[in-house]
């Protein structure tokens, strides 16, 4: 049986509910970093071009006027930063701030399935981590889960403070003072490291979080690390720099966490390829390759895994269902459920995978069986079982 990744969807539990229930769909994905010329007239240009495409396309105009608002609000987040906003009848279902550049086109669009592509792009499966930043006096770190912007609460940001009152310098001089002060700051530091992590384990027992990455002054990482659990210690990556210092050593702070994450995904997604290899070369028939094959598989919830490049896709279409099976190559596939429209393949995948509770994988064709544009894991086998 093949395993998902922890949390097989980052969606909201009410957009995956809303999938389930026909009705007519409109979206925005644009880019909302503010770090450009005249960002406000860029902005209002931008929501001008959103409201033009999405009544070009048949949209309401209702529906185009509460997309419209929801870009005016202001990200409130650093550049790159994108937004995603949907609504289903008339209705706002979501409105996300993305942290990071644009994955693939803007999409902008109505029509009886949304394209969830970019949102899941962002949130490829649920992925909370935390940023540590320590110093002798103490630390403090925040819980981020990708491809969410930080809230601000207070629940999301902890810091423990050490002890202060005695980490004065001592007179320079000979004798006993000296070496004793630094005994004597060595343990107040060491005790300060142990308070950190405490902090830093309970944590880690509320989010199960995939990472940990670490900043700070050297010394004090080195006791913190000293004073982690082994299997927290093994989600720890270090980065070499003091943010509190200045902007310069926070935006390398930035550039490492986004490294270490782009670490996990790919991690991820080569654990995936390597396991359709596998299940390719055994002939186990746990795996499928193909459009038509993965379709079959989602049609009876048997993908666990989904690999998809979406780019070799193309324009091809299939058919979306009110119910399940959710999907179908061909509208005699429906299965006593009602054919919702022909609708790009990338589309109706994507809700598909949602709506079966499968992981979904983006890769590049190539990487995959056959250069097929989406293979799958399954939950169970399918055929006639391999002779021994």
């Amino acid at each position: 049986m093949v395993q998902t990744s922890r949390g097989t969807s980052a969606l909201q539990p009410e957009v995956v509910e809303a999938l389930q229930t026909p009705g007519t769909w409109a979206w925005a994905y644009v880019d909302a970093s503010g770090n450009r010329e005249d960002p406000r007239r860029i902005a209002a240009l931008q929501r001008r071009t959103v409201s033009d495409a999405l009544s070009g396309q048949g949209c309401s105009e209702r529906a185009a006027q509460i997309i419209e608002e929801e870009l005016v609000e202001q990200p409130g987040v650093p550049a790159p930063v994108a937004r995603y906003v949907l609504v289903r009848d008339d209705e706002l279902v979501l409105s996300e701030v993305l942290p990071g550049h644009l994955h693939g086109q803007e999409s902008i669009g109505t029509g009886a399935v949304p394209d969830l592509l970019p949102l899941l792009a962002h949130r490829p499966f649920d992925l909370p981590f935390l940023v540590v930043t320590v110093g002798r006096e103490g630390g403090g770190f925040r819980s981020y889960r990708l491809g969410h912007a930080a809230t601000g609460a207070a629940e999301d940001e902890q810091r423990v403070q050490g002890r202060t009152d005695t980490l004065h310098k001592a007179k320079s001089g000979a004798g006993w003072k000296q070496p004793h002060w630094h005994q004597h700051a060595e343990e107040i530091w060491k005790q300060t490291a142990g308070e950190v992590a405490a902090a830093i384990e309970e944590a880690v027992r509320a989010t199960s979080p995939r990472l940990i990455v670490l900043a700070g002054d050297v010394r004090a990482r080195e006791l913190l690390r000293g004073e982690l659990s082994t299997s927290t210690r093994a989600l720890v990556t270090e980065v070499a720099v003091d943010p509190r210092a200045d902007d310069a050593s926070e935006k390398a702070l930035v550039q490492h966490v986004d490294l270490a994450l782009a670490r996990v995904l790919a991690s991820r997604r080569h654990d995936v390829q390597d396991l359709l290899r596998t299940h390719e070369g055994r002939g186990d028939n746990e795996s499928v390759s193909g459009l038509g094959s993965v379709v079959s598989a989602l049609q009876q919830a048997q993908a666990a895994v989904v690999a998809l490049d979406a780019g070799a896709l193309g324009d091809r279409t299939l058919y979306a269902l009110d119910a399940a099976p959710w999907i179908a190559t061909a509208p005699e596939q429906a299965a006593g459920a009602t054919v919702l429209g022909q609708v790009p393949a990338v589309c109706a995948l994507v809700r598909a995978i949602v709506l079966t509770d499968a992981e979904l994988v983006l890769v590049n064709a190539a990487s995959l069986p056959s250069g097929a544009p989406a293979s799958a894991l399954l939950r169970w086998p399918v055929g006639p079982a391999v002779p021994a």
